[in-house]
């Protein structure tokens, strides 16, 4: 039973997204970005070596930080917290087949990540990996981590920047345009700043010190219908919804023709990334 999180029993519009997309999320989307997720690991590894043991994972969506650190480092445990109980319920489901030393030592909670269900100065350290650029305030979440971690806790995350072009999302936006229907923002409820260190400062103004930050790159290689797929049942899934089978079926096959005429290496989503760890200060 994972522990319920109440805020006068209003769901907000990203909690019942997230329910609903889980699925399609731990099938088509958590693939795509687990390497540069669990890349996020080695940020902190030289602080687990030096002895920190109790671990957050701020919007552990389907577990893949969760299961990883567990079966990384013996030692350690890890408490997961998502505003989605769908997203709970698979990382929950997906943990199972853990070892049960393993599945013992991590807990799920939900709750939102700018209100952590959790007490002050209970972590040494706090992961968060694409999950800052989708909640409503980066700054009122960072603050929430300092509060969660102990005096001199770390706190690394990694986020996407801005830039970037991917040939498969111009071919869906086409295929949108030709059916009748708007393009989509790129930025629509995203926070995705220009550069690593707007985010740095961002962190020691938060409270942090020692901050540093480190460039990478998403890279991953889709087939036209593992990209469908994406866009349908997880990316764009709340306009698929709406459409009527008719509407569906021909936006779906005009995507397709358009995907198996780009060239294979078109295919291939490259994005830029960013890496920011810093250590909670003495200060405030």
């Amino acid at each position: 039973m994972i522990p319920a999180w109440h805020d006068w029993g209003v769901m907000t519009d990203q909690e019942v997204r997230y329910d609903r997309i889980a699925e399609g999320y731990a099938r088509f989307w958590a693939p795509a970005h687990r390497p540069s997720t669990l890349a996020l690991l080695d940020e902190v590894a030289p602080v687990v070596a030096a002895g920190a043991t109790r671990i957050l994972d701020i919007g552990c969506g389907t577990g893949t930080l969760l299961r990883a650190a567990a079966q990384r480092w013996p030692q350690v445990r890890i408490t997961g917290v998502d505003i989605s109980a769908g997203m709970l319920a698979v990382a929950d489901r997906g943990l199972a087949d853990l070892p049960p030393a393993d599945r013992e030592r991590i807990t799920l909670l939900r709750g939102p990540a700018a209100r952590l269900p959790v007490p002050d100065g209970t972590f040494d350290v706090a992961l968060s990996a694409f999950v800052l650029q989708l909640v409503p305030s980066r700054f009122r979440a960072i603050l929430d981590a300092r509060r969660a971690l102990a005096v001199g806790g770390t706190l690394a995350y990694v986020t996407w920047l801005a830039g970037g072009a991917f040939a498969a999302d111009e071919a869906y936006d086409a295929a949108l345009v030709a059916s009748g229907m708007e393009p989509r923002d790129p930025g629509e409820d995203r926070d995705e700043p220009p550069a690593p260190g707007v985010l740095a400062a961002q962190l020691r103004r938060a409270g942090f010190e020692g901050v540093t930050t480190r460039e990478g790159e998403l890279d991953h290689r889709f087939t036209p219908e593992g990209y469908l797929a994406f866009v349908s049942r997880f990316d764009d899934e709340d306009l698929f919804a709406t459409l009527d089978e008719e509407a569906r079926t021909k936006l779906e096959a005009d995507l397709m023709a358009r995907l198996c005429a780009l060239p294979q290496d078109d295919l291939r989503m490259r994005l830029p990334i960013a890496y920011v760890a810093g250590r909670r200060s003495r200060k405030g």
